[in-house]
Parts: C-alpha cells; structure tokens; sequence
C-alpha cells in the first residue's frame, strides 16, 4: 500500500486528505465532513505526516462516509498495517535511489534521500537497511552511508556486517572516514560488548577482516 495524492484518513472525528505528496513534504486538508469537502490545509514533513496517521484509518471509496476509526487506545499508539507497509516501500524506494544518484554523481540528490531515510527509518527497517548495504548496485559513497544507518540502528549486533563494508570500501578505494567514526564510538560506548564480538570473529579461522578486528581492538579501553 503506497500513500497518494488523493487518499482519504480517518482518524477520530477528523478526515485528513492526502492533497499533495512531495518529495520532501506532505500536504493534507484535514475535515469534518469529506463529503463538503471543506476543511483547513496544512503543510507539513513526510515524517510528521507519518506520526500524524498513527490509529489512521484509510477509507476506500465505497466506505465514505462511514468508516469509523480504532477507538481502542492500544491500537491508536501503533501504525496502521497499510500505512507500516507504505513506510517501508519509501524507504526502499528512497535507498535505491541512493544507489542510482550515487552512481551517477547526483551528490544533492544523495544526501536528500539520505536524510529522508534517516528521519523514518526505526529497527523494524534493520533487515532493508542490511539488504541495501550488501547490494553490488552500491558504489563506496552510497554503502557507506547505509552502513552509517545500520551503525545507528542496529549497532554492534550488525558489527560483522558493518565491518564488512568497511571492507568493502578500501578495496574500493575509499577512506571510510565516517563509518570508521562510527565504529570507533560503538566500540567505546560499549567496549566489553566489543571486545566479546571481535573476539569471536577474530577466532573464526575463515573470517577474511582480521585487520579490521585488529584495528578496532585498539580504540576499547
């Protein structure tokens, strides 16, 4: 389920409509009555939006005007299944096309998604983010950036994979200035956690980022 322009959310006694769906920004005239309708226009971010439709209910044609929203109060606090589903094709969306920009040097165009990526994405999403860091689309720019959010979600749970795609990155060539940054912090917010991981992997007699391990033993206390 995607949210587009023109769709209708009934959320309590309100009916928000979906006016204008940006890359950037939402715009929804929020409603008493759809039928009229009339109602005021509000102009917000795609992340507002999304936290906006918790307990949303979104109507069909033929459920107007008498659909009814969740009353249940547990149920209010959680995303709907449809609107769960349309987070999560967003943000594939906006991933893959921090693949495509990257590789074609579309540098604003990167950061952009980057940022929208950021702003929704939670640990429900750790298996799309993992997906998209080990796709052979990535160039070293676009991978790093992704691990950059693996780090931040799932921290050192993914740390054989994050160290992959340092890996990664020098063969390409690339510095990975950032996600060592981030690797060094992990390791210093949690050293023992760390050490144990590392530790682990360092015994594995195939595991091919030995150097790694090494290098980031170095910054635990």
């Amino acid at each position: 389920m995607k949210l587009e322009q023109g769709q209708i959310w009934k959320k309590g006694e309100d009916y928000l409509r979906i006016v204008e769906w940006a890359r950037l920004s939402i715009e929804y005239k929020r409603m008493k009555d759809p039928l009229t309708k009339q109602g005021t226009l509000h102009k917000v971010t795609k992340k507002e939006f999304c936290r906006l439709l918790k307990g949303a209910v979104l109507l069909k044609p033929e459920d107007l005007p008498q659909a009814e929203a969740p009353v249940n109060e547990e149920e209010e606090e959680e995303f709907s299944p449809e609107l769960e589903n349309a987070i999560s094709q967003s943000i594939a969306a906006d991933l893959q096309f921090m693949r495509n920009a990257s590789n074609e040097g579309e540098a604003e165009a990167v950061l952009e998604a980057y940022e929208r990526v950021k702003a929704a994405v939670c640990i429900d999403d750790l298996p799309l983010l993992l997906e998209a860091m080990k796709s052979p689309e990535n160039n070293f720019w676009s991978r790093e950036l992704i691990a950059l959010l693996v780090a931040e979600i799932g921290g050192l749970d993914c740390l054989e994979d994050l160290l992959e795609a340092l890996a990664a990155g020098f063969a390409d060539g690339h510095d990975n200035d950032g996600l060592q940054s981030d690797l060094t912090e992990l390791a210093e917010r949690e050293p023992e956690k760390c050490r144990r991981k590392l530790l682990e992997l360092k015994a594995r007699p195939n595991f091919k980022n030995q150097e790694a391990v090494e290098w980031l033993l170095t910054f635990i206390p």
